[in-house]
């Protein structure tokens, strides 16, 4: 059956697929050259003489001035460990710039023209360390024959307990259980914070992480958020809610971005103790995409290209709505950006805002106003209506912090790039987190 193939684009301009590429002693030449110019901040210069064509409309000069300026130190001092590596037509190349006070991953994959394909800097990720008390061991989570997960378990100590327990449910894309999103680790950030506050947790690398292909060849379009990640939170408490080092009747689902979305599904299976939403809407995901791709008319596009967005914007929201009549095999014959259209079709089936409201089970619904993804105007209001005449749910916004609850800082603000710059979720979020949980037993 042919698929028809729509094309959701998408906010960051840090990478471009690998195109072509030169000799490796002309590749580790031209960078180095690069990175002096970056040095003298001669942008606009980097992006005439060398960028792609794709690349100069995707990554503008001042693009690339604001990703150079958020991440560099204050004196330069070296370029680092330089290496190309060629691969048939392409060849990447990376390195370090070293300065006084930070140091910087630079990667870059040049084509057979000498011109870059794609061009990534960012600071190296920066890991917290176990807290002194906690342990941690390696479980596995099979909620399906033949999809086994790995996971780690962290209590805050090893003979104490038994404990409250949150299960951590990712977002968006392939996760691993660290929810490693560029320099962020949001979920080992939680995982240790609230072990130090005496609550247990539960993580594990997402389904289409570790058995993507095997998904894609078994369920082709008949893939739906039920296999990808519902089926195993909803295992991942029930260990929990069978482990004695856990009190049974103190087990949370605490999920973000459409992890959030999701809790109320998983909670409904699960009977979990209550529901903690990270940046979660009770929108339907094809509205927040809509709203995405709206948000990419920025200052830089033409009045024409606006005008082209807004259009395909529109095209998109109008197959989206459509999707209610339609079969489910016909839904499975439309690629929505890489999801089947039954993709959006189940999710759609099911009022996660209601569910919560019905399952009168206590939520915490947490929100960063600098959160472009997911965003306060939009979703948080929207959990705010829900709940406007409810005491099941506290609801708080935290200024300047972002989609994954890390602080919005430089320049890049508002855009996937400041995502590369290294941070941890903040204290007082874990806090809020730990006090609610703690407050639920009482």
């Amino acid at each position: 059956m042919l698929r028809k193939t729509y094309i959701i684009l998408a906010g960051s301009a840090f990478f471009l697929l690998s195109a072509c590429s030169s000799q490796e002693s002309t590749a580790e030449e031209n960078a180095e050259e690069v990175l002096q110019q970056l040095q003298e901040e001669e942008y606009q210069q980097i992006t005439d003489q060398y960028f792609s064509a794709a690349l100069q409309d995707a990554y503008p000069a001042d693009e690339l001035r604001l990703s150079w300026e958020a991440n560099r130190g204050s004196t330069f001092e070296e370029i680092n460990n330089l290496e190309a590596t060629a691969d048939d037509d392409e060849t990447a190349v990376s390195g370090e710039v070293i300065f006084d006070d930070a140091r910087m991953e630079v990667t870059m994959d040049w084509n057979e023209e000498e011109k870059l394909e794609s061009l990534q800097i960012a600071r190296p990720m920066e890991d917290l360390a176990l807290p002194d008390d906690a342990v941690e061991e390696d479980i596995t989570i099979e909620a399906d024959d033949g999809y086994p997960l790995n996971g780690k378990l962290t209590l805050p100590d090893e003979e104490g307990g038994p404990y409250p327990a949150v299960v951590l449910v990712h977002g968006s894309g392939p996760n691993d259980m660290d929810e490693t999103i560029f320099s962020y680790k949001p979920f080992q950030d939680i995982a240790y914070g609230l072990a130090e506050e005496g609550i247990a947790v539960l993580r594990y690398d997402k389904r289409t992480y570790t058995h993507g292909e095997k998904m894609v060849e078994e369920l082709g379009a008949a893939l739906t958020v039920k296999e990808e990640t519902v089926d195993d939170a909803v295992e991942a408490a029930r260990m929990l809610q069978a482990d004695d080092r856990i009190q049974t009747d103190q087990v949370y689902i605490n999920g973000h971005s459409l992890g959030g979305m999701l809790a109320p599904r998983i909670d409904d299976e699960a009977d979990t103790a209550g529901m903690i939403l990270l940046a979660g809407s009770p929108r339907s995901l094809w509205e927040i995409l809509y709203n995405q791709q709206l948000d990419l008319a920025s200052d830089n596009l033409s009045e024409e290209a606006r005008e082209q967005l807004q259009e395909q914007a529109d095209a998109f929201k109008e197959l989206a709505e459509s999707f209610q009549d339609m079969s489910p095999e016909e839904a499975m014959e439309y690629d929505i950006g890489g999801m089947s259209g039954y993709y959006l079709q189940e999710m759609d089936q099911y009022d996660v805002g209601q569910i919560a409201l019905d399952s009168n089970k206590p939520l915490l619904i947490l929100q960063g106003e600098a959160d472009f993804q997911v965003t306060v105007e939009n979703d948080f209001a929207a959990w705010e209506d829900i709940f406007a005449n409810e005491s099941q749910a506290t609801l708080k916004t935290y200024p300047d912090l972002n989609h994954n609850f890390i602080l919005s800082q430089g320049e890049n603000k508002g855009a996937i790039a400041e995502y590369n710059i290294p941070g941890h979720v903040d204290e007082q979020v874990i806090k809020d987190i730990s006090d609610w949980i703690h407050e639920q037993a009482e």
